[in-house]
């Protein structure tokens, strides 16, 4: 299987993705034919080969009519804002805006859909923090035409390295506070914090904002795996620059194209268990949710009888080695357990991975694993099951039978 990893050391940002495929070899005349194809007056693409900190990486440039040499290409998406009133002279866009200028663009339907996704998180995240609904939202940088243009060719770009998987690890948010149209806001802002819910991810660092609400969106809809163990062989790399240069850290996002292990593998794990008694079932719903954002690999509680009579659940969390004692430390803390056993298992893992497919409902994300015969099972992601079901008023059975090939 064919897969990406991002090594997001320095954070992620539009510009640094899209620079990162290109270096790794995606060509530029396919995005530059798509970004024609948006009809924005002026609006022009370029890859640089620069430096950051030394090191060699390209930067994706995005030439806007009017600007003054590279000045306004250049400048970074610190936040995502909202305005309930445009600004004079700023063009302030809402989400039907920006799908009216992306669905213009001639590019295959998964990219359209993934693009399109990507607003939509964001647009999602805006509204629920501002306490208005998503089609009231306006976009102040992320609705930018540089904005849109790298997200449209970030998807593209990601479309073109034809993988099954893509993978993030050692994400890095950033630190300190960041200028916002709504005053001085922490890092990460609001938006990527709550894009990036449930993802593992590093704070601190380098001061200044690392991962922007661009790239947290890319990341929600595009990567499948966060800091997860595997066996890879590289066959092309590429980094992609930001527009900072840092002499502390390179301002680079790593990409490794390669493949990883076959259909079905044999890998070790660290599996916790222990005995609860004196939980409510909220409680026991909250700690299964917060051990997986911790990054558990699996955790599920059973039902048992425990002495002198007494209900309990057994709590059981499947973990990497990285995370065991993290883990161990968060049951002993919160659970209300007097102790945490720890075993050794194996487990044998087919081979998995996510695909946009066109169906009567529009593109469908499906997750898919290929059995040892070879035969490939798939079946839709809950959250497009739900997406479905509320917006054609259909029951979760029926939205299954009309996406059953």
């Amino acid at each position: 299987m064919r897969a990406a990893v991002f090594d997001a050391f320095s954070g992620v940002a539009g510009d640094m993705w899209v620079g990162a495929l290109l270096d790794a070899g995606v060509p530029l005349a396919p995005l530059a034919a798509a970004v024609r194809s948006l009809q924005l007056p002026g609006v022009a693409i370029r890859a640089a080969k620069v430096l950051r900190a030394g090191l060699s990486g390209t930067h994706f440039v995005v030439d806007l009519p009017g600007a003054a040499g590279s000045a306004v290409a250049f400048a970074p998406a610190l936040a995502t804002k909202l305005a309930v009133a445009a600004a004079p002279g700023h063009v302030h866009r809402r989400l039907a805006d920006i799908e009216r200028i992306v669905a213009r663009a001639e590019l295959p339907p998964p990219v359209l859909a993934d693009a399109l996704a990507v607003y939509r998180a964001i647009g999602e995240v805006e509204a629920a923090a501002h306490g208005v609904g998503i089609d009231e939202v306006h976009f102040h940088e992320v609705g930018a035409e540089d904005t849109i243009v790298d997200v449209v060719c970030a998807c593209y770009a990601t479309h073109l390295l034809q993988v099954d998987e893509i993978h993030c690890h050692g994400l890095a948010l950033g630190s300190g506070t960041i200028h916002a149209e709504h005053g001085l806001l922490p890092v990460p802002a609001p938006a990527t914090a709550a894009l990036l819910r449930g993802v593992p991810a590093r704070r601190g660092g380098p001061r200044g904002e690392r991962t922007t609400p661009t790239g947290a969106a890319l990341l929600r809809v595009l990567c499948d795996r966060f800091d997860e163990p595997l066996t890879f062989t590289a066959e092309a790399i590429g980094y992609g620059a930001g527009t900072r240069d840092d002499a502390e850290l390179p301002n680079l996002l790593r990409v490794t194209v390669g493949t990883v292990a076959p259909a079905t593998s044999i890998g070790e794990l660290c599996e916790l268990q222990c005995h609860v008694d004196t939980a409510t079932g909220e409680q026991v719903g909250w700690l299964l949710d917060a051990l997986l954002a911790r990054g558990a690999t699996d955790a599920f509680a059973t039902a048992v009888t425990m002495k002198k009579g007494r209900t309990g659940v057994l709590l059981t969390v499947l973990c990497d080695d990285a995370r065991a004692r993290p883990l161990e430390q968060f049951l002993l803390e919160e659970a209300g357990t007097l102790g945490v056993r720890r075993h050794r298992v194996q487990r044998t893992v087919l081979e998995r991975w996510q695909e946009s497919r066109a169906t009567a409902f529009g593109a469908v994300r499906f997750k898919c694993a290929r059995l040892p015969s070879g035969a490939v099972v798939a079946r839709p992601e809950d959250d497009e099951l739900r997406r479905i079901c509320a917006e054609h008023a259909l029951g979760r059975a029926e939205a299954l039978r009309r996406l059953s090939p």
